[in-house]
């Protein structure tokens, strides 16, 4: 039977042109949704657009950046125009551009990565829900990390910015619970994407990996997409402020 459980839906997704976003994009709609998504790179989001519209299927593609109030804005401004309102938001959009120890990451950076991994969020927080709540409610999905939850050396800031968002999502809901409106995150493990497929020829890496697993694999995007669409579907209209792991049992592991 075809799965149209997100039919007359509308959706705003960051970070909609690659990896887990891209795949949580296709998710929703294959299912039905319209939606809305943004990126960075203008030339991405119009081959995902045009890709999307010659399958029929609806989505429009506004180029911006998540730590850009403008950008932010001016998404969901447009998924308003073009779909008369919006009932789900999905901050996916994150950075991790530094690698250094917590104590030495130098403080443009670390403002860089605050503004986009906790910052973007709260943008899309902010000009979204009013929206959703206009609808009668619905859902807001942050993405996470399990790295919002373990110190790993490499991991100070975008770690400390994960957990930021997970508490952001608790007050979110606690804020919006009243409208209607829920708010969830959801935290991948490691997942194929293009900064793992990187590091898969490193002698050792998948070795290490799948040994801390249980599942004994990575997530591939989908999987992660599959539970965000979870989180934003009525299936969990009594689910608010939890963030979900979905890590293979990494997190619950000593290897």
């Amino acid at each position: 039977m075809e799965d149209k459980r997100f039919l007359g839906k509308v959706a705003v997704i960051t970070g909609g042109t690659r990896g887990i976003g891209l795949a949580t994009v296709e998710y929703l709609a294959r299912r039905g949704a319209r939606v809305a998504l943004s990126s960075r790179k203008a030339e991405a989001c119009k081959a995902v657009q045009q890709r999307f519209e010659a399958e029929g299927l609806d989505c429009i593609a506004v180029p911006g950046h998540a730590a850009n109030d403008a950008d932010v804005a001016r998404l969901v401004d447009e998924a308003v125009s073009a779909f008369g309102g919006i009932d789900m938001a999905i901050a996916n959009a994150g950075i991790n551009p530094v690698f250094d120890p917590l104590t030495e990451v130098a403080e443009d950076s670390w403002t860089t990565v605050m503004d986009t991994n906790v910052g973007g969020p709260r943008r899309l927080a902010r000009h979204a829900l009013p929206h959703i709540a206009g609808r009668g409610g619905g859902a807001m999905v942050c993405v996470s990390s399990v790295n919002a939850r373990v110190g790993m050396i490499g991991s100070g800031a975008y770690g400390v910015s994960k957990a930021a968002l997970e508490q952001m999502v608790r007050q979110l809901a606690v804020e919006w619970g009243e409208q209607g409106v829920r708010v969830n995150g959801v935290a991948p493990g490691t997942t194929a994407t293009d900064m793992i497929r990187a590091l898969q020829g490193r002698p050792g890496f998948m070795d290490t990996i799948l040994g801390g697993t249980p599942l004994r694999r990575i997530a591939d995007p989908e999987d992660v997409a599959a539970v965000i669409a979870f989180m934003a579907s009525d299936g969990a209209r009594h689910v608010t402020g939890q963030t979900v792991v979905v890590d293979g049992g990494q997190t619950i592991s000593r290897g």
